[in-house]
C-alpha cells in the first residue's frame, strides 16, 4: 500500500502546484469536469478513494492522519450522494465561480503541504 500513499501525495503536490501557478486554468478545468459527471459516481469514487486511504494507512508514520482523511472522505462521497440535486448544483456553483483565486491558491498550498507531508511519512 506504499504505491497508494506516494501516488496520492505525489497528486496531491501536483494539484497544489498547479492550482496555485495556473488558478484560471484549474478554476475552468473544474467547472468543464463538475458539469461533466454525475454526482453519484464522483461521491463512489471519493468513498472507494477514502477506503484505501483508510486500509493503507498502516504504511505511513502518522496512520491516525491518514485514517482521518480517509474518513472524511467518506463521509464526503456519503454527503455528496445523500445531498439533494439543487443544493450540491448550488455548491459546485459557489466553488467552482465565487471563489476568489487567493482562496483558489490558499487550496492549492494546504494540498501541496498536505501532499508532501504524506510523502515525507511513508514508510
Amino acid at each position: 500500500m506504499n504505491v497508494f500513499l506516494y501516488a496520492i501525495s505525489f497528486l496531491c503536490i501536483a494539484i497544489g502546484c498547479c492550482t496555485i501557478l495556473y488558478t484560471n486554468e484549474t478554476r475552468n478545468f473544474l467547472k468543464r469536469l463538475f458539469n461533466k459527471i454525475d454526482r453519484r459516481f464522483l461521491s463512489v469514487f471519493e468513498a472507494i478513494l477514502g477506503i484505501l486511504l483508510l486500509v493503507s494507512a498502516t504504511a505511513s508514520h502518522h496512520s491516525w492522519f491518514i485514517r482521518l482523511i480517509g474518513l472524511m472522505a467518506i463521509i464526503e462521497g456519503g454527503a455528496i450522494f445523500l445531498m439533494p440535486k439543487n443544493l450540491y448544483d448550488e455548491l459546485i456553483n459557489w466553488y467552482v465561480n465565487s471563489l476568489s483565486d487567493q482562496t483558489y491558491r490558499l487550496f492549492g498550498t494546504l494540498s501541496l503541504i498536505l501532499g508532501t507531508a504524506m510523502l515525507s511519512w511513508v514508510l
